[in-house]
């Protein structure tokens, strides 16, 4: 909040080395691991950010509060002055306080559009941008009308999601523990023969890196898209402390001929964990000369896929 008043807007995956006006002149076939995630997560600071965008800027996790600034400088970045969030851009604030999202100022068509999930995400929709410049107009102006539209105005709808978090979350530690790991590639292998236009190929643990492979199918005429992919089950309670499920997934790319590979894991998943991840599926495709990509289903959309697949036989 300290930096926003001071007029830089910061942003993530930025530790040392990783200023991109530096990275933008290397070739991307002489990009570091490092280098190839930090430019593929954080390039729009240069490439689409302008002097007079609007940035809805939010500081914490989950979305309640949010302030709206605008760009009105370049990039920079303070590399290598701190160990994240190196990355800023040159911005002045909008709002003078935070906007609660349940707030009666916040349309329904603007909380949609702001509980996308994403590292970022441009909001098109014209009457969503309409509601933000009179959010903007009424925090300027302040007083007793701000404080009384900055109040909440949604608790119903907001109960509801916050029983829709509790069941999400209620369901993916009661699949924790009912599916162990020794039963868990099962239940992964029930739930994609639940999803449309996915079939599994084939299951047991293959010696190779996968516990299943599947396909995915043309939803049109049901011909095969993608065949033969790799399929890795995790099931761990609490934090995910190893980087096995990354081991195994580099046995998938070298013992499959299938450009994707598919992780579906429980656990909490950490930063480091997610960089490491995608650091070590860029140096796998050096090494294999491959285009590779790797997909994690977290254990939230595990949870929400099997409420789906309930709420189906329903």
């Amino acid at each position: 909040m300290q930096e926003l008043k001071n007029g830089r807007a910061r942003f993530g995956w930025s530790g040392p080395g990783s200023d991109l006006r530096r990275i933008k002149e290397i070739s991307s076939s002489q990009r570091t691991s490092n280098e190839k995630v930090t430019w593929r997560y954080t390039q729009f600071l240069m490439k689409r950010l302008t002097v007079g965008d609007r940035l809805v800027v939010q500081l914490k996790r989950p979305l309640r509060q949010f302030l709206i600034a605008e760009v009105t400088g370049e990039y920079g970045s303070t590399d290598p002055e701190m160990d994240d969030f190196n990355h800023y851009v040159e911005c002045r604030l909008l709002t003078n306080d935070y906007i609660r999202v349940d707030s009666q100022m916040v349309s329904q068509q603007l909380r949609h559009h702001l509980s996308k999930r994403g590292q970022y995400y441009e909001i098109y929709n014209s009457d969503a941008l309409d509601n933000l410049e009179r959010i903007e107009k009424i925090s300027r102006e302040g007083g007793e009308e701000f404080e009384k539209l900055n109040q909440e105005g949604n608790a119903a709808l907001f109960a509801s999601q916050a029983l829709e978090e509790e069941l999400i979350k209620k369901a993916y530690e009661r699949i924790s523990q009912k599916w162990p790991s020794a039963h868990f590639e099962g239940f992964v292998k029930e739930l994609i023969e639940s999803m449309a236009g996915v079939e599994v190929k084939k299951a047991g643990d293959s010696g190779k890196g996968w516990d299943l492979t599947i396909k995915i199918l043309d939803p049109f005429d049901g011909s095969d898209l993608l065949d033969d992919i790799p399929v890795q089950c995790k099931n761990y309670q609490g934090n995910v402390k190893t980087e096995k499920p990354i081991d195994d997934l580099i046995r998938c790319s070298r013992n499959s001929k299938s450009n994707y590979a598919y992780l579906f894991i429980m656990g909490d998943i950490s930063k480091s964990f997610k960089v490491s991840f995608d650091m070590r599926m860029e140096e796998t495709k050096q090494v294999l000369g491959r285009d590779i990509e790797w997909r994690m289903i977290g254990q939230e959309e595990i949870a929400k896929l099997y409420l789906k697949k309930l709420n189906a036989l329903t």
